[in-house]
């Protein structure tokens, strides 16, 4: 699932036209970067995984800061303001965009999560 995180936007691009959508939805992907966080303060080692007892390569809900139901929850309401607001300026645009890409990347974690299926 790992680059459908890339593949996914890219194919709504061609479509839609649309580069405020394409960068929103690419960056709404940084939510990731807490992967990288949790290493840097030494909770978990660089080349460690971070899945305990055997829960596979998938287990981003259960250890990440940013991978967590409150986080989740805020960029659905985030999502439903700023479509809102959507046509009234730029910011409300890119605001939407990006918690639509970071609610893309927590539905393929998920996909992943269910199915075991990496691609």
């Amino acid at each position: 699932m790992f680059i459908l995180h890339y593949i996914l936007p890219l194919i709504i691009f061609y479509f839609y036209r649309n580069k405020t959508m394409l960068y929103g939805l690419l960056i709404g992907n940084l939510i990731d970067l807490d992967h990288i966080y949790i290493r840097l303060i030494g909770k978990l080692g660089w080349f460690e995984s971070a899945c305990q007892n055997g829960l596979g390569s998938q287990c981003s809900f259960s250890v990440y800061p940013l991978h967590s139901f409150p986080v989740i929850t805020s960029f659905f309401i985030l999502a439903i303001v700023s479509y809102n607001f959507y046509k009234s300026n730029m910011f409300w645009k890119w605001v939407f965009w990006i918690s639509l890409g970071a609610l893309f990347n927590y539905l393929l974690d998920y996909i992943h999560l269910i199915s075991g299926i990496v691609i």
